[in-house]
């Protein structure tokens, strides 16, 4: 299997093949927690007011999401995995904007298939990607505001490179560092302990967030 890590969002509509979206702090994670409380889809949104016009169109669409960390006025949920696990939408569409993770999603409507992925459903994604192995697999880390890197997204695109080699690292190992990362500093001056704890956990979750594209982009389990 040819796996390749972009470190570059520049040229990702020029990728082809399966390409994993990874931002673990946090909208990956809180797109897994979404669909395994049974939304009924997830539609990632770049840009906020299109996110809050699509909101007052569809008034029954729940809105997630975050700026700075923090959810804008008016949101119905944050991007937090742990409250959109404990709200579980189940059969609701969730319309989610942040300032990472659903930034590039648009942009790979040509790549064939796309992912989310993060510690949590490593080996799910894995396993999945694993059924085609004659497709390139691209990995994306988003990095911080999609604009520089992230160690919690780099250290993910490793290990699931390594995973999919067949020759995975010890997470015990990379387990400490990514809880005293700038990220994770982050999220605990947010008092953000209980996501911090989802977000590195490695394979609570059993499924690939799998990328349809159509009138909006929407994420199914």
């Amino acid at each position: 299997m040819q796996v390749m890590i972009i470190n570059s969002l520049s040229g990702l509509e020029r990728l082809r093949g399966a390409v994993v979206i990874i931002d673990v702090f946090r909208a990956s994670n809180t797109t897994i927690a979404l669909l395994a409380a049974r939304a009924q889809r997830v539609i990632p949104i770049a840009d906020l007011e299109e996110a809050r016009g699509l909101k007052k169109a569809h008034p029954d669409w729940l809105l997630a999401g975050e700026r700075d960390g923090v959810p804008p006025p008016g949101f119905d949920l944050d991007n937090s995995p742990t409250k959109a696990a404990a709200l579980a939408p189940a059969g609701k569409t969730v319309l989610h904007t942040t300032s990472a993770g659903t930034q590039a999603v648009a942009r790979l409507a040509k790549a064939g298939a796309v992912f989310h992925g993060s510690f949590a459903n490593a080996s799910a994604l894995a396993r999945h990607l694993g059924q085609d192995p004659g497709r390139p697999v691209h990995l994306l880390p988003m990095g911080y505001r999609a604009t520089e890197p992230a160690h919690e997204d780099s250290a993910f695109a490793e290990y699931l490179a390594a995973l999919l080699r067949g020759d995975p690292p010890d997470f015990e190992k990379i387990r400490p560092g990514l809880l005293d990362c700038p990220g994770a500093r982050r999220m605990k001056r947010l008092g953000l302990l209980a996501d911090l704890e989802f977000c590195t956990t490695l394979d609570s979750h059993d499924l690939a967030p799998t990328v349809h594209y159509g009138e909006l982009p929407y994420i199914t389990a």
